[in-house]
């Protein structure tokens, strides 16, 4: 007894095969949670970004300030100034020791 079976094509075009289905939803489910993960984790470093910023900005103007105060207070005049108050005074004659 021989069996044959002919394949109708209608009856294999109507099924698409389920593992398909499924590995097709966990696909694009697990893609979903990833894009939410990148999503949080993008907008958690931006603030941190923006954070690191702004204590950037404000390093670099206490350093500005700094680098004012210490041209200001190296200048001559104010050495000069601050000298003459301590009682030190120019010398009129200068002796070498040899």
């Amino acid at each position: 007894m021989t069996y044959i079976h002919k394949l109708d094509q209608q009856e294999s075009k109507k099924k698409f095969p389920r593992k398909y289905v499924v590995l097709t939803v966990m696909g694009l489910f697990i893609l979903t949670i990833i894009e939410i993960w990148a999503s949080n984790t993008v907008s958690a470093y931006g603030e941190k970004y923006e954070k690191l910023a702004v204590l950037e900005r404000n390093l670099k103007m206490e350093n500005q300030i700094l680098e004012n105060e210490i041209a200001k207070n190296s200048s001559l005049t104010d050495i000069a100034s601050k000298s003459a108050e301590l009682g030190f005074s120019i010398s009129q004659s200068i002796q070498y020791i040899r």
